[in-house]
């Protein structure tokens, strides 16, 4: 018996031990009426056991696309009218489609945020309909998914960035001249430009690109306040667009990579322990899985620090940042690090 029968069948008995001593009839009534529901269960005739065992559960799902878990159970005995299946954090439930024997449970999973989830039933019970009586058939562990951003189209060319001429101009040595930016503290005095530095009056420094195989630095802006509702006046996080802008990432750094061009993939974390993850066309099911459990992080967590010295990295061609429709403070990081490298700024997607 569950907690609400041990209630209702206290305020049963209460309620007719007061009416039997005021002599008030009406409550007698109730008091017995309370009573008689506690053998609901008993007329039910609730299965005494019941077996499951899984048929399918998905491991891998791609946001927005369908899944579901399917389980077997077997009911030997009994009506199964009021067997169903609960989740541990009992927030859904779901009752068993057949009258009685051996049939398939079928549990829908909520494929709408990334991450690593736990679903499907936890508990096989059976219940009366007013929740008076409780009985555990079976129990099983929640099957683990994982749900990745879903990729969109980009097209080739802007994704990977390059002309065949270029390239092909490129190929010829393992580093070539690039452009001429100004000077960042760091930069090896080697690499000043001497006769740029005279005629702008600020010390310019030549940029040398690897271009054996370049790389595309795909920047996940994961500054909560980036994706505050637009005409918000207080902090207001739109949880859907920060599953857009992942998956525009994603999307990016699917297509950037192939035999031209590698893609390093990483977010605006400060952390120190903040991963990043070198895709390639063989990786880029894993950069996915990388994705699928980045979540975002309060502005104080968040800055250009870490993503320009990876703009500085030998290689780095260009880099892409993608972010919400806020892009007051994301914009600022970008014209710091153009001083460096070709930026680009994906917003509001």
């Amino acid at each position: 018996m569950t907690a609400r029968g041990w209630w209702v069948g206290a305020a049963g008995v209460l309620a007719v031990v007061v009416s039997l001593s005021v002599r008030w009839p009406e409550l007698l009534a109730v008091g017995v009426g309370l009573l008689a529901l506690l053998l609901v269960p008993i007329v039910l005739r609730f299965p005494a056991a019941a077996t499951w065992s899984d048929v399918s559960a998905p491991v891998r799902v791609v946001r927005g696309d369908p899944a579901e878990v399917v389980v077997s159970v077997t009911v030997p005995t009994g009506s199964t009218r009021w067997v169903s299946a609960v989740d541990d954090a009992e927030s859904d439930r779901v009752f068993l489609p057949f009258a009685s024997g051996t049939g398939d449970l079928v549990w829908s999973v909520d494929t709408s945020r990334r991450g690593l989830f736990h679903v499907g039933p936890s508990r096989l019970e059976a219940g009366d309909p007013f929740g008076l009586s409780r009985r555990v058939l079976a129990t099983r562990s929640p099957s683990p998914v994982l749900v990745v951003p879903r990729v969109h189209h980009v097209s080739a060319s802007v994704a990977q960035g390059a002309t065949e001429a270029i390239e092909a101009e490129e190929r010829a040595g393992s580093e070539v001249f690039h452009s001429v930016r100004e000077y960042v503290v760091g930069d090896p005095q080697k690499l000043v430009h001497w006769k740029s530095t005279a005629r702008t009056g600020k010390l310019m420094v030549r940029r040398m690109v690897d271009t054996t195989v370049p790389w595309l630095l795909v920047v996940l802006d994961v500054n909560a306040r980036a994706y505050d509702r637009e005409g918000a006046l207080f902090e207001d996080f739109d949880a859907d667009a920060f599953e857009r802008a992942v998956d525009v990432a994603a999307s990016w750094a699917w297509h950037g990579c192939g035999a031209e061009q590698r893609v390093l993939l990483t977010t605006t974390s400060l952390s120190s322990t903040a991963v990043s993850a070198e895709v390639t066309a063989r990786t880029r099911e894993s950069a996915l899985d990388w994705l699928a459990v980045v979540d975002p992080l309060p502005a104080s967590a968040c800055g250009p620090g870490r993503v320009e010295a990876m703009v500085r990295r030998q290689g780095v061609g260009r880099a892409v940042l993608v972010t919400g429709g806020r892009v007051e403070t994301s914009s600022a990081w970008v014209a710091r690090w153009k001083r460096v490298a070709p930026v680009s700024l994906v917003a509001g997607s």
